[in-house]
């Protein structure tokens, strides 16, 4: 006989199903959730009334007549309006925000420049507020997520670039009455890859994120890999043995001291004389064959296709995506990645740059907020459903 706690795993097993089958496939029906489920068509007749009550669906419309006739299907959709969600990326020199609709749909962007002697707490603040005249939603805010460049574990912050560890992102955000939560940026941008690249089949994929570190967010089984205390994907710091005794007190050479973004950038800018140094000026001295910016670029190129080459040798995913403003400005440097990675190893695996590197890991964060909200975590959701239109 089945107990009422088996009946009620049963229902929210159901429910999820369910719910997660309606986002993934839009303008469904019941019975079509009710054939591909196989689940009968009473439970999904419940379920979707308990669905339509809490407003996370709405019916659009009448489908087409089953070829015996009968009344047409009434077609059902994720309801966007049920509310917003907002990301917020904390990097060196900006914050960014991002609204969407609970379906990942952007509604909204705003960015704020900062500066060392700049007041975090006033500034997120300011930006936050810029959000505040979204309007027609049902439930408004429903949750803030923050893309950590760093370390988190537990939705706190263990280590970052802007010393985020000194401020509690989540009590400081309790006025606002909503879910608070902290991830790292590699991670959302992993995320980003799995539910919002149409096409996307890849279960194990790696997305390599350099910016002023380099972290690696890793998908397995469809699923985010965190592993323990926060410590996974912190392929930055791994260090680069040297072929001289190493004392006690020396710093060890890392990957990030060498191939992280900011590092490569303020490097070349030395050899050729310029300080402050962009991403568009790299790109114009690159066009115009500049022999140290060729050289620093190829070596930048060859160090990123080792991290790749080893990543590959203890898990080989299906596809490696990178996450890399650099890459995304001088898109040649991707071709080089791949001709190194081959060389050294002997094989081709998909690597490719991440679609929309501007907004990926705020649309990561965008979809972990969904995945929350909707309590369909370990679910992957095709946001790319609703985002390209």
């Amino acid at each position: 006989m089945v107990n009422k706690e088996e009946r009620t795993r049963g229902h929210v097993y159901n429910f999820q199903k369910i719910l997660a089958f309606i986002f993934n496939h839009r303008f469904t029906s019941q019975s079509e959730i009710s054939s591909a489920l196989e689940i009968n068509k009473a439970t999904v007749s419940k379920i979707y009334s308990e669905l339509k009550q809490k407003q996370f669906v709405n019916e659009v419309g009448a489908g087409v007549s089953s070829p015996t006739g009968g009344r047409k299907p009434r077609l059902i959709e994720i309801n966007k309006t049920f509310g917003y969600t907002l990301c917020v990326e904390l990097t060196e020199h900006e914050i960014k925000g991002l609204a969407c609709y609970l379906n990942g749909a952007t509604i909204q962007f705003h960015q704020l420049q900062i500066s060392r002697d700049s007041d975090l707490i006033v500034c997120l603040d300011k930006l936050i507020g810029m959000f505040e005249n979204i309007q027609g939603t049902l439930n408004g805010l429903l949750g803030i997520c923050f893309a950590i460049h760093g370390k988190v574990h537990n939705n706190q912050v263990l280590s970052s670039y802007l010393n985020l560890n000194k401020i509690d992102l989540v009590n400081h955000c309790k006025k606002y009455n909503v879910p608070v939560i902290l991830e790292n940026e590699a991670n959302l941008s992993a995320i980003y890859s799995r539910d919002f690249i149409r096409g996307n089949r890849e279960e194990n994929a790696v997305t390599l994120s350099i910016h002023q570190g380099i972290y690696a967010g890793f998908i397995l089984n469809n699923r985010l890999y965190r592993g323990s205390h926060g410590q996974v994907g912190d392929i930055g710091n791994n260090i680069i043995m040297s072929s001289f005794p190493i004392s006690n007190g020396e710093k060890l050479l890392t990957y990030q001291d060498l191939y992280a973004q900011d590092t490569v950038v303020n490097s070349i800018g030395e050899l050729v004389g310029q300080a402050n140094l962009t991403l568009f000026d790299l790109s114009k001295l690159y066009e115009d064959h500049n022999d140290d910016v060729v050289a620093g670029l190829s070596q930048f190129a060859n160090g990123i296709s080792e991290i790749l080459h080893n990543i590959a040798g203890t898990i080989a995913p299906d596809i490696f995506y990178i996450n890399s403003p650099l890459i995304h400005q001088i898109p040649s440097i991707l071709t080089q990645i791949k001709k190194y990675f081959e060389r050294i190893s002997g094989y081709s695996p998909l690597i490719q740059s991440i679609p929309n590197v501007p907004l990926a890991t705020l649309l990561g964060g965008a979809a972990l907020m969904t995945h929350y909200i909707l309590e369909l975590d370990d679910l992957k959701l095709n946001f790319w459903n609703y985002t390209e239109e």
